[in-house]
């Protein structure tokens, strides 16, 4: 096995595995020139390997490949669709290289049901439509763990200790959410006024981000509510701990297509003994069994939301029964090695099948 990454992704442990040989690739402003760039490495990796096994972790980064079929036929190609870089396809062009791409494909890969029900919209054959199919996200148990070293966070955050910790770890965009979870908030603080909410990721929407400090203002909840802005690994862990629910209630976009294409951070959250709130939108559904794991209410709803905070705040039995079945679940399907098994025997018999292109 040869992994080709790009040179900024210098320095990830998992590169340091000794199973698999790593090779960075240079180039700047890969979101502009990957084309440019994938036919480039793709060649070096063809003439070196002519019947090499191609997986691409996006459908553009594996458009270069139509280049080289002709003139390694022995080659074979499979790609991950993940969710908006499906639902963003619009435009004649897009269109045009990603079914293109389909027809040269050995295997797609689909992070959830709704991204598979989407990518199939782009099949025309029955041969399409039988190479595309659904593999999750994995979690790892030894990373994602109840870690009760979380006192200081609550310092760190000037956070009471008394806390019911509600969580939203995530990039901070309007798609997230954000907003309902606040929303939701005065409802629950009639019944249980030590809540506090915890944004916690990365600051990406800065207008957005502006809005969700407004309504904070206007509802008053500027003491129940705090951005925590980036944090680290370490953090995470802790941070799902110490939470009473960890929610993302996602929407919709339908201007730009985006979508929730997962939400791996649900089965993040379960691994650490976090019970989950998800929204009926994109991919959540495959991530939050509705009562099993976690609650699902419709997006963008936040009287339904306030009544499962609510629900799970004040039911200890309905609380422990959803962390116990989420760490269940997790550990019987989710896990990276239930994960790769799965992969693995969808490469195998995509190997063994005469494709006809």
């Amino acid at each position: 096995m040869h992994v080709f990454v790009r040179r900024k992704d210098n320095g990830l442990k998992i590169h340091k595995n000794k199973n698999f040989h790593v090779t960075r690739m240079h180039g700047r402003n890969w979101h502009q020139f990957h084309l440019f760039y994938m036919t480039y490495y793709f060649l070096l990796i063809l003439k070196r390997f002519p019947k090499a096994y191609i997986i691409a972790t996006t459908w553009k980064l594996a458009t270069a490949f139509k280049f080289y079929k002709k003139k390694f036929p022995e080659a074979k190609l499979s790609f991950v669709a993940h969710g908006l870089d499906v639902t963003d396809i619009s435009d004649k062009d897009s269109i045009k290289k990603f079914e293109d791409l389909i027809r040269i494909s050995d295997l797609i890969i689909c992070v959830s049901n709704f991204t598979k029900k989407e990518v199939l919209k782009f099949c025309s054959t029955k041969r399409q439509k039988k190479i595309v199919t659904f593999i999750p996200n994995g979690v790892d148990p030894k990373r994602f763990f109840p870690d009760r070293e979380y006192k200081n966070l609550f310092s760190k955050f000037n956070i009471p200790p008394n806390s019911n910790i509600l969580i939203t770890l995530a990039r901070i965009i309007r798609r997230k959410g954000h907003d309902t979870v606040i929303r939701s908030l005065p409802e629950v603080l009639k019944k249980f006024p030590t809540t506090h909410y915890l944004i916690a990721g990365e600051e990406k929407q800065k207008n957005y981000i502006n809005e969700l400090k407004i309504l904070i203002n206007d509802l008053n909840l500027n003491k129940h509510v705090t951005f925590t802005g980036f944090v680290n690994q370490d953090e995470i862990r802790k941070l799902y701990s110490m939470s009473k629910i960890y929610i993302m209630v996602s929407r919709y976009i339908a201007d730009s297509g985006d979508s929730e294409g997962f939400g791996i951070t649900f089965l993040e959250a379960n691994s650490c003994g976090c019970p989950v709130i998800g929204s009926n939108s994109g991919g959540i559904p495959d991530a939050v069994e509705h009562n099993i794991n976690g609650l699902l209410v419709p997006p963008q709803d936040h009287a339904s939301l306030s009544k499962s905070i609510s629900l799970i705040l004040s039911n200890k039995n309905k609380r422990n029964n959803l962390i116990y079945e989420g760490k269940k679940r997790v550990l019987e399907k989710f896990t990276w090695e239930k994960i790769t098994d799965q992969i693995v025997s969808n490469y195998e018999a995509s190997v063994h099948t005469n494709a006809n292109y």
